[in-house]
């Protein structure tokens, strides 16, 4: 994520290759996302992990969906937040998992 953000502000510095890897760099975190739902599903169904692991994993990657949308439709008024949330996303569920496995109350 972080040298998906490092291509975004080199696009808006100008730089036209950074758009072509920000947008194949948006498919691959996609993908890795969508291989996070089954990791953890598969977790869960070996009662390795509780219901709120998959279920963080299939919010993060459903946003990661809508964020991709959002950047191939030029709507930057959502793409940007939501790029922002997604990371804050990403980092909390990796604060988790080094943690434990209960999340924060």
């Amino acid at each position: 994520m972080l040298v998906q953000a490092a291509f975004a502000g080199r696009m808006l510095a100008g730089d036209v290759k950074s758009a072509v890897l920000h947008a194949f760099t948006a498919k691959v975190l996609v993908l890795l996302g969508g291989s996070q739902v089954l990791a953890a599903l598969v977790l869960f169904l070996q009662r390795r992990c509780p219901l709120w692991v998959p279920v963080a994993a299939l919010g993060l990657v459903s946003a990661e969906v809508v964020e991709f949308a959002a950047g191939h439709l030029h709507h930057v008024a959502i793409h940007v937040p939501l790029g922002l949330a997604i990371f804050g996303g990403a980092i909390r569920q990796l604060l988790w998992a080094i943690g434990g496995m209960a999340p924060a109350k």
